[in-house]
């Protein structure tokens, strides 16, 4: 009898994750997941993702780069299939997917644990909102600090709904000490999205006068002061802040000549109106209702003051992928506002919000497919030298960056995609290492069991090869003088 009422219970719950109210969004999440298998090679064999999973795959455990610990979220999933001896053909796609399964399952968590629809709206807004060649590139521990504050701000606001008496403040800091733990050990950028989960949450329930935003703001600034005051001058993920806090004036005057400020000015129209239609709507949204004025005011004013750090921290530039990222935060801020002040303002707020879902996800999609053509083609030109390559007697092959053409971006993990790809499609294995860095590579190349998979990683035993995937000839490498410009 009580096994039938479990079974009974778990199949409501089911159909509840799955309502019409939520039918929209979870429609989003398979077509998004189709979209990610379908561009699985162009996602996955590119410099840091391609890095990951060689890495994954060869020690049959997570992999950890640079202390960035929440990226093994991401790899759950992948491992699993290692440890299973799933061939290569299929851990890729895998892989590219579980970036989406790792966003679901912070939706649900959001909107079915917490019953946050705000906090659910805002996961799809920076899924699909400001993308389109990071979307490329899923490998962002900048995500999972998004994602983690987007649960925050769910649990915070479920939390204050509660009955809980004297307990309610308890329950509330120790919530927010875990989730600020794990946001200091994501990424740096946390600290921004984690202030304003905390700040947004006092205006909204108006808890300036409660002891809970002094605690919240103490906690974060204790646990990120070692990485607040890192550097001073560095673009870099560990230094985020130094340059703001160097000359905030001469940093404001200066602010138009920044590569990050051109970007966003130039690619406005593709990228960034709807974060500022997004934006303009939600302090309008917000007004209306008395008790979220001064929310709306202040999304406004943390989108500027975030704008102004971005481009102080990336000032000297990046790739479009990585300028792509450091703007996300501000579509995580406005759309917080946005959703809030349908759910609060709007009577048919679930039909709405639906309605913005299908919009963001057409608009974001279309930019995606024109940016598509890029990374594929990258792919495609790769499987071109391969072919060339397999005419040749040597698997090991070493060309310089002037013999390929720009379609060849990111080069550095060249000798590893290259290798997944021959491997996965059950030919002779290969490798074709792009000097592109003048590295010194004498007595490496000529190392029979030495495999170069990047400029920063050129001596790498053949021992810690996993022969289940990658099997290459002990050999040394051949220069290879074949122009594909």
């Amino acid at each position: 009898m009580k096994q039938k009422k479990f079974f009974k219970i778990y199949l409501d719950w089911i159909r509840g994750l799955f309502s019409q109210q939520d039918g929209i969004a979870f429609l989003f999440f398979i077509v998004f997941g189709i979209m990610v298998i379908s561009d699985a090679q162009a996602r996955i064999l590119i410099t840091d993702p391609a890095y990951y999973l060689f890495n994954i795959i060869n020690d049959s455990e997570f992999f950890i780069s640079g202390s960035r610990y929440t990226t093994v979220i991401n790899q759950i999933l992948v491992l699993f299939a290692v440890k299973l001896n799933v061939p290569l053909r299929i851990l890729i796609p895998l892989y590219s997917l579980s970036f989406v399964l790792v966003r679901l399952l912070y939706y649900i968590l959001a909107t079915k644990v917490f019953k946050n629809q705000t906090a659910g709206f805002a996961i799809i807004a920076f899924t699909m909102i400001g993308v389109a060649e990071s979307y490329f590139r899923p490998t962002s521990e900048s995500t999972i600090a998004l994602l983690n504050s987007t649960l925050f701000l769910a649990f915070l606001f479920y939390c204050e709904k509660k009955d809980w008496g004297k307990w309610k403040i308890v329950i509330q800091i120790i919530g927010t000490f875990l989730f600020v733990v794990f946001g200091y050990y994501s990424h740096p950028i946390a600290l921004f999205s984690l202030f304003f989960v905390v700040f947004y949450f006092s205006f909204s329930a108006r808890k300036f006068k409660t002891l809970y935003p002094y605690v919240g703001v103490l906690l974060i600034l204790l646990i990120f002061m070692g990485k607040v005051l890192l550097g001073s001058n560095s673009q870099h993920h560990d230094s985020l802040y130094g340059n703001l806090f160097h000359s905030p004036i001469a940093i404001l005057k200066g602010l138009p000549t920044y590569y990050p400020y051109k970007f966003f000015d130039r690619h406005f129209k593709q990228l960034y109106r709807v974060l500022i239609v997004l934006l303009i709507s939600s302090v309008i949204l917000l007004q209306v209702k008395k008790g979220k004025r001064l929310a709306g005011v202040f999304v406004l004013a943390y989108n500027c003051v975030y704008f102004v750090v971005a481009c102080t921290s990336f000032k000297n530039g990046d790739a479009n992928m990585q300028m792509e990222k450091i703007f996300i935060p501000l579509v995580f801020f406005a759309s917080v506002g946005f959703a809030d002040g349908i759910v609060n303002v709007l009577k048919k707020k679930n039909l709405i919000l639906n309605i913005i879902i299908v919009l963001i996800a057409f608009v974001g999609i279309q930019r995606i497919v024109k940016t598509r053509t890029i990374y594929r083609g990258r792919i495609d030109y790769l499987k071109e030298i391969i072919a060339e390559a397999q005419k040749e007697d040597s698997r090991k092959l070493l060309i310089r960056s002037d013999q390929t053409s720009r379609k060849l971006q990111f080069t550095w993990a060249m000798g590893i995609e290259t290798l997944m790809l021959t491997s996965m499609n059950e030919a002779e294995a290969l490798t074709i290492y792009c000097i592109q860095h003048n590295e010194n590579l004498e007595g490496k190349k000529d190392k029979a069991d030495n495999f170069i998979a990047a400029h920063f990683r050129t001596s790498y035993s053949y021992s810690q090869m996993n022969e289940k995937y990658f099997i290459l000839p002990e050999t040394t490498y051949t220069v290879w003088d074949k122009d594909f410009k």
